[in-house]
């Protein structure tokens, strides 16, 4: 299971702090993305009281609807059904301390972008920039974005952006979902670890993440953002990859439920985000899922992925070797 076509950049954003910042919550995504899609919104969108959404005709070239309202195009040869597509970004946000910057401390975070939203870097460096004049969080403390850099195919971080000379140098290749190296030929069991919530649909209900829903929506997931944002679907055999995902059985788990909430000034409305975190073991014929579980890793499964839900962190023996990662291209 290859995905060559299938592209995406990782960024790391270092931000400053000059005041005191508090991001609180349990996931800092939720803050981090609310805050981004509200700064983009402001610099780009010509008409703010407006809805957006297919009804604005600026809506087919507009930034901030490709990234952040995105919806089915008119001449979509699949997914026509769909109310909604998975936007080309996933935040990771940071998971250590508690939250609270003091001034000149760093809030690390890496964005994900796939395929031609990568075209969109310049917005990205521009809107964060603006969100540290503003200042971010329950104080709205103020940072400045110190660099941005970008991972490449050689598993290490390079400069695309400095505050010091104000510079931007775009990656020279972007990163595919192409095999890694590693080799999980013998692998019979794995951990998972989710981080952020996660939280997933089965059936019509929402469920424990066991490997049947787990790959099922991670494939679902992968396929749209390879088309919409890459150019063409993934090639594979869709039912039975499914079928085999339900052979595997879940073996151990220690998740607890978790839920917090999000108030949208864009929609006005309040939002609950909510899932499980914790480990799942799995045990069976797993090494054929790997390719896609390893690109799960980076792209995040289920909803909310945008606002970094859904992320989880593989435990295999292979990994415990000490083999390059997915991204290492």
């Amino acid at each position: 299971m290859e995905f060559q076509g299938f592209t995406f950049s990782v960024y790391r954003l270092t931000l400053e702090a000059r005041e005191r910042i508090e991001l609180t919550r349990l996931n800092r995504g939720i803050t981090l993305r609310g805050a981004f899609g509200t700064v983009f919104r402001r610099l780009v969108c010509h008409d703010l009281k407006a809805q957006c959404g297919p009804s604005c005709p600026l809506h087919p070239s507009c930034p901030y609807g490709f990234i952040f309202s995105p919806t089915v195009p008119p001449d979509a040869e699949r997914f026509r059904l769909n109310r909604d597509i998975p936007r080309p970004f996933v935040i990771k946000p940071p998971l250590d301390g508690d939250g609270a910057y003091a001034p000149g401390n760093h809030l690390c975070f890496d964005l994900v972008v796939v395929g031609r939203a990568q075209d969109f870097l310049p917005y990205f460096i521009v809107t964060f920039e603006e969100l540290g004049r503003q200042g971010i969080g329950i104080r709205r403390g103020r940072y400045k974005l110190g660099s941005l850099e970008s991972l490449g195919r050689d598993g290490l971080w390079h400069k695309v952006f400095r505050h010091e000379d104000r510079m931007v140098t775009p990656p020279a290749e972007s990163l595919t979902g192409g095999v890694s190296g590693e080799h999980f030929d013998d692998l019979s069991s794995l951990t998972l670890r989710f981080l952020p919530p996660v939280l997933l649909k089965d059936g019509g209900r929402w469920v424990k993440p066991e490997f049947g829903p787990l790959i099922k929506r991670l494939r679902d997931r992968v396929n749209a953002l390879s088309y919409f944002y890459c150019g063409k679907p993934m090639e594979m055999d869709f039912k039975d990859l499914g079928e085999k995902a339900d052979k595997i059985s879940m073996i151990r788990e220690s998740l607890r439920w978790t839920e917090e909430k999000r108030f949208s000034k864009h929609r006005d409305l309040q939002h609950v985000l909510k899932g499980f975190i914790g480990e799942v073991e799995f045990g069976g014929d797993v090494a054929p899922f790997m390719p896609l579980l390893r690109l799960g890793e980076v792209l995040h499964v289920g909803k909310a992925t945008a606002f970094g839900q859904g992320w989880f962190k593989i435990n295999s023996p292979q990994r415990a070797q000490g083999t390059r990662g997915y991204l290492s291209g």
